[in-house]
C-alpha cells in the first residue's frame, strides 16, 4: 500500500479507517471537512451511505442524486442528493470517473436468487452489521446504498453490463462535507462477477481538514 493520495489544498489526515474485504464500517464526519473513500489495493467496489446526523430519516439518495443531476453518475464539482433533494457532499476529486448509483447493492437475495448461495456475504449485510455496531438501528436498504468506482455500462439496448474494475491501488474519491452526516462504506464481497475482478479486497475511508 502506498502513502495516501493527499486532497487538493493544505490539508490535515484526521482520521484514517480501514474497511476490510466484505466489512463495513461507520464513521460521523462534519461540515467543512474532506470525505475521502479509498481502494487499497485496485479492482475493488464499495458501497457507500449517508445519514444526516441531527435529522436520520434524510439521507443519501443514488434515485434522487440522479433525478437532481439529470445524469446517471456524479461527474466532479456534482453534489450527491438527501432523499429530500438536500446536497449532502459535492465530489472535488476522482481518480477512477465511474460510479453506479442505479443498482442496488448486492443482498442476501441477490446470491440466493442468481447464485443459489443464500448464505454467501453480500453489501447489504455487511452495511447492516457495521450500522448495528455503531449504534443505530436507521433504516437500512439497498437502493440507498452508491456502488463507489463500479464500471457499469449502460449499452445502446438500454441493458446494464458489469465490467472489470481498471483502476489501481490508492485510487480515491473525495468530498466535501457539506453538512454533518453518519457515513458507512463497505468493501464489496462479490467475488463470482467481475465487479471485483473476482477478488475481493481492502478499501478505507479518510476524514481530512483544511488548515
Amino acid at each position: 500500500m502506498s502513502n495516501p493520495r493527499p486532497v487538493a489544498g493544505d490539508a490535515a489526515l484526521v482520521e484514517s479507517v480501514e474497511v476490510p474485504a466484505g466489512e463495513s464500517r461507520f464513521i460521523n464526519v462534519k461540515k467543512g471537512q474532506i470525505l475521502q473513500l479509498v481502494d487499497l489495493y485496485g479492482d475493488q467496489v464499495g458501497d457507500f451511505v449517508a445519514y444526516r446526523t441531527d435529522k436520520p430519516d434524510e439521507y443519501l439518495s443514488p434515485a434522487h442524486t440522479c433525478s437532481c443531476l439529470t445524469k446517471l453518475s456524479p461527474e466532479v464539482g456534482d453534489a450527491l442528493y438527501s432523499n429530500h433533494r438536500l446536497p449532502l457532499l459535492r465530489v472535488e476529486a476522482d481518480d477512477v470517473g465511474h460510479h453506479d448509483f442505479v443498482v442496488p447493492c448486492c443482498d442476501p437475495e441477490r446470491y440466493s436468487v442468481d447464485y443459489d448461495l443464500p448464505d454467501h456475504p453480500s453489501c447489504l449485510a455487511g452495511l447492516q452489521k457495521g450500522l448495528d455496531a455503531f449504534g443505530s438501528d436507521w433504516p437500512l436498504h439497498g437502493e440507498l446504498a452508491a456502488n463507489i468506482f463500479m464500471n457499469n455500462v449502460v449499452t445502446p439496448e438500454g441493458r446494464i453490463e458489469t465490467f472489470a474494475p481498471t483502476h489501481g491501488a490508492e485510487s480515491a474519491i473525495d468530498f466535501e462535507v457539506l453538512e454533518d452526516l453518519v457515513v458507512g462504506l463497505v468493501a464489496c464481497p462479490q467475488d463470482l462477477s467481475p465487479c471485483n475482478n473476482f477478488d475481493p479486497t481492502d478499501m478505507a475511508i479518510r476524514v481530512w481538514e483544511r488548515k
